[in-house]
């Protein structure tokens, strides 16, 4: 089955590029002006990845994509923020506020796709292969099928990239990760990687996970693991 594809974009010769050169990759692409928009589009189809310009007329990119990640029915599609500010700055607000990945305009269409493939291919039915369905340990549960996090039987909402950032800690209990070896599982090697990346994912699990935000361990000059 075609993966679905929503491009939102202001600019119409943006939308055109990205519809052409995705419908050859072989996805099906849906195009959109406005985040308004792009939520009546929301009513009629769930896109297995959204790619968000961030400067639009009305809602811009980044109120969006909270107001997306606030949906039990669009809290989990990965999104790649396209935007024209590239501070570094930027690039962790965005991810910060539920981005998957963020591509500064003007980009290489040859670089979107690899990163649109990358993210798709660790947001897919390779994830059902984890080890386990169900991670346990004390009050926190995640479930790999679902995508899904409980943390003391309450249902906690995350990114793709936080939840493969989690599975990873928990299928290795006691394992460091350096920032690099996380990069390398859970993001790809083809995908670009701001320096304060990985540990404004880390920063954000550790808030979801409330109590027992301490099982990700910080070891200092090393890295990131799950320990007791």
């Amino acid at each position: 089955m075609k993966k679905k594809i929503f491009a939102i974009d202001d600019e119409k010769d943006i939308r055109e590029i990205l519809k052409v050169n995705l419908l050859n990759e072989g996805y099906d692409v849906y195009t959109f002006a406005s985040a308004e928009e792009g939520r009546e589009g929301l009513k009629e189809l769930i896109p297995d990845l959204i790619l968000l310009d961030i400067m639009m007329d009305g809602m811009d990119g980044l109120d969006f994509c909270k107001e997306l990640r606030s949906s039990n029915t669009t809290g989990n599609i990965p999104i790649i923020f396209l935007s024209a500010k590239s501070d570094e700055f930027d690039k962790v607000l965005g991810l910060e506020l539920g981005g998957d990945d963020y591509l500064t305009k003007p980009f290489s269409i040859k670089e979107l796709k690899s990163r649109i493939k990358a993210i798709l291919r660790r947001t897919g039915p390779v994830m059902k292969e984890s080890k386990s369905t169900v991670l346990r340990y004390k009050g926190v549960e995640l479930n790999s099928e679902q995508y899904s996090l409980k943390v003391d039987s309450e249902n906690v909402k995350l990114t793709k990239t936080e939840f493969n950032i989690l599975s990873l800690f928990m299928e290795n209990p006691e394992k460091i990760f350096t920032r690099d070896n996380i990069i390398d599982s859970v993001r790809g090697h083809d995908v670009f990687v701001v320096d304060r990346t990985i540990d404004v994912h880390i920063m954000n699990l550790r808030k979801k996970l409330g109590p027992y935000k301490n099982i990700i361990t910080t070891f200092s000059g090393v890295g990131y693991g799950f320990k007791e």
